[in-house]
C-alpha cells in the first residue's frame, strides 16, 4: 500500500502549477509558460532555475509528510526522479541537485518505517514524449533515436544500483529500498519493443551484478496488453543463471479518463472495468508478481494542465479535443472540478465507489498498489490528502462504505453519465 511523491523531484505542471504560472505573471503571455522541467530550466537559465527548484525541493516535501504518510496507513513511497539528477547530456538545460533530496527522503522513510521505491521517471530524449518525463514531445518519444540516450540511461541506472543497492547504503538503511523501477511508462506503441526488452534485460543484469542487495527490479508494462510480459525473464525455469527471474515485478498503471468512451461511462461501468482489469493482471501471477503502480480517483480529465500546459479537456471538448465533447450536468464545467463546495452528492459518492473498487480489487488480486499522488497544490481527484480530508479515500483503507468483495452494495438505480 503505497503513495507516489509526484511533482517533487521531477516537475509536473498540474501538480505544482504555481511554479509555471510565475512565467505568465512576468510575460502576461500564456504561450510563454513552460510545458515541462526541460523548458522550465531552459527559459530561466541554470542559475535562476536552480534557485527556484531548490526552494521547491526544500518546501514541497519535508519530514512531517513522511510521518503523516505513515500515520495514514501507507507502508511505502514511490519517488519519481529524472536522469539529470545523476548525469546529463552536454546540451541539457536541466539543474542537478535532486539526488540530495532523494537521499533525505530515504532517511526520513527509514525513520518512519516506510519502504522506498526509486522510480527513474525521465530518460534522455524522453521515453514517452509526456510532460511527466521531464520533456514534452507531444507523445512522441525520442529516447530510442540515439544510442547515446540509451547508454546514458544505463549509466544512470548503474549509478543508482551501485549507490542505493551497495553494501554501505544497505548497512545503514537495511531494506528501506524495496525496489528500483528502471523506467517509468516507456511508450511501447511508439518504441521498438525488441530494443526496449534488450534494455530491460541489460539493466536487469547490471542490477544483479552491481547490487549487494536483492532489490526488486521493476519493469513498467510499456502500455502493452495484459500478459505481454509473461514470457520475459519469468520464473518458469527456462532460463539459466542470472537470467532466471528473482524479484522482478511488473508495474501496470491504470486510469479511465483519457478516452471519451471511458469518460462517458457510468459508475457501474467503471466498477466492472476495474474488476476486468484486475482479473487480467491476476492471470499473470504464474509468470511475475504485479502491482498497479499508478491510479487515481479521477473520473474526469478536468484538472487544469493534466493534459499538458495550454491544452483543454476531453470532458468539455476543448482544444485540442473539440471532436469529443462530453456533456456535464452536475458540476457545470471543468472550472469547478477543484471546488469541493460545488461537487454534487452523487459525484462524491461515485468517487468514493471508484476508489473503493480499486482498493478492493488491487488488494485481493494483485501484489499491491500505489496511489498517484500524495499531494498537489490545487487538485482533488489526484490528491490523496484532500481525498482523505473530504472522506472520499477510506481511513483506514479497509473502511468500505459501498464495495464489498467486488460488488457495489448500494448501486445506482439508473444508468447514464457519472454526474
Amino acid at each position: 500500500m503505497g503513495v507516489a511523491l509526484g511533482g517533487w523531484l521531477l516537475l509536473e505542471p498540474f501538480i505544482t502549477p504555481s511554479l509555471f504560472l510565475a512565467f505568465n505573471e512576468t510575460s502576461r503571455n500564456s504561450s510563454d509558460i513552460p510545458t515541462d522541467e526541460y523548458t522550465y530550466c531552459q527559459q530561466l537559465g541554470r542559475v535562476e532555475a536552480a534557485k527556484r527548484l531548490e526552494t521547491h525541493w526544500l518546501g514541497f516535501y519535508n519530514e512531517s509528510d513522511f510521518r503523516d504518510i505513515k500515520s495514514y496507513g501507507f507502508n511505502m513511497v514511490r519517488i519519481p526522479i529524472g536522469y539529470w539528477a545523476f548525469d546529463m547530456l552536454d546540451d541539457d538545460p536541466y539543474v542537478s541537485g535532486a539526488q540530495a533530496y532523494l537521499d533525505l527522503a530515504i532517511d526520513w522513510a527509514h525513520k518512519y518505517d516506510l519502504k522506498v521505491w526509486i522510480d527513474l521517471h525521465g530518460a534522455p530524449g524522453s521515453q514517452n514524449g509526456f510532460d511527466n518525463s521531464g520533456r514534452f514531445l507531444d507523445h512522441v518519444p525520442g529516447w530510442q533515436n540515439s544510442l547515446t540516450n540509451i547508454e546514458l540511461t544505463e549509466l544512470v541506472l548503474r549509478q543508482i544500483y551501485e549507490k542505493y543497492g551497495g553494501a554501505s547504503f544497505s548497512e545503514r538503511y537495511n531494506d528501506t529500498i524495496i525496489g528500483i523501477e528502471v523506467l517509468n511508462e516507456p511508450f511501447g506503441p511508439k518504441l521498438s519493443m525488441a530494443d526496449l526488452e534488450l534494455f530491460y534485460t541489460n539493466t536487469y543484469l547490471d542490477a544483479r551484478l552491481l547490487q549487494a542487495t536483492n532489490n526488486t527490479i521493476v519493469f513498467h508494462d510499456a502500455f502493452q496488453a495484459l500478459g505481454y510480459w509473461d514470457g520475459f525473464l519469468n520464473s518458469t525455469g527456462n532460463m539459466p543463471g542470472r537470467l532466471q527471474n528473482y524479484n522482478i515485478l511488473i508495474d501496470h498503471h491504470h486510469y479511465e479518463i483519457f478516452f471519451p468512451a471511458q469518460l462517458s461511462s457510468n459508475i457501474s461501468e467503471h466498477i466492472s472495468s476495474i474488476r476486468h482489469f484486475a482479473s487480467g493482471i491476476y492471470d499473470e501471477r504464474h509468470a511475475h508478481p504485479a502491482v498497479v503502480g499508478e491510479w487515481s480517483a479521477a473520473l474526469t480529465d478536468c484538472t487544469p494542465w493534466l493534459n499538458t500546459v495550454g491544452r483543454g479537456s476531453r470532458w468539455e471538448g476543448t482544444a485540442p479535443f473539440e471532436n469529443d465533447p462530453i456533456n456535464i450536468t452536475s458540476i457545470g464545467n471543468c472550472s469547478d472540478i477543484n471546488n469541493w463546495a460545488l461537487w454534487s452528492a452523487k459525484h462524491k459518492e461515485n468517487t468514493r465507489k471508484y476508489i473503493e473498487i480499486q482498493l478492493d480489487q488491487y488488494e485481493s488480486k494483485l501484489n499491491g498498489w500505489i496511489f498517484w499522488t500524495y499531494k498537489t497544490e490545487t487538485t482533488i481527484e489526484w490528491d490523496f490528502r484532500r481525498l482523505a480530508q473530504f472522506g472520499l479515500f477510506p481511513q483506514p483503507f479497509s473502511d468500505r462504505q459501498y464495495i464489498v468483495n467486488g460488488t457495489d452494495t448500494k448501486p445506482e438505480t439508473s444508468g447514464g453519465p457519472i454526474f
